[in-house]
């Protein structure tokens, strides 16, 4: 979930400040402990966290770094995260949830290592939307026409 600055994995100081808690989140968050906080608390917290209850249940099952990964993913397809997050904010935040609670990190973070693309984009839950990120912005940009009409002064 973290907010990548440029394509050489940069992370933001807002994106660092959250990893950090969500880290320290995971590590302090047992899941036992969730059951015994009400429902309002609960809904507190994960609304602290930018969280849906959901993903704070998950936190304690997902050690991995998913900013990076996500930034990672990112450059591949040739996607400033700054673009990204100003043409789409909604779909950077989707991207970020995803990756930030998918099941297979940690072969994401293997598949890195041996630089392996290819069969990455096999199994990321986040590929078709990467892939129709790329191919729009693969698309020149056209002005807007001018409207016709009358001109006054």
């Amino acid at each position: 979930m973290t907010i990548v600055s440029d394509r050489s994995g940069k992370i933001s100081r807002t994106g660092a400040f959250l990893n950090r808690i969500k880290a320290i989140a995971s590590k302090l968050v047992n899941p036992n402990e969730l059951r015994g906080i009400s429902r309002g608390e609960l809904e507190q917290v994960a609304r602290d966290l930018t969280l849906s209850i959901n993903e704070l249940h998950a936190l304690p099952r997902n050690n991995h770094r998913s900013g990076e990964l996500l930034g990672a993913r990112l450059a591949e397809f040739n996607l400033a995260p700054e673009s990204v997050r100003t043409r789409h904010p909604e779909v950077l935040r989707d991207l970020q949830r995803v990756c930030s609670n998918c099941p297979v990190a940690k072969r994401c973070a293997a598949g890195f290592a041996r630089e392996d693309r290819e069969r990455r984009s096999e199994y990321c839950p986040n590929t078709q939307t990467l892939q129709a990120l790329e191919q729009e912005s693969l698309k020149p940009v056209t002005p807007a026409p001018l409207p016709i009409g009358p001109a006054c002064c």
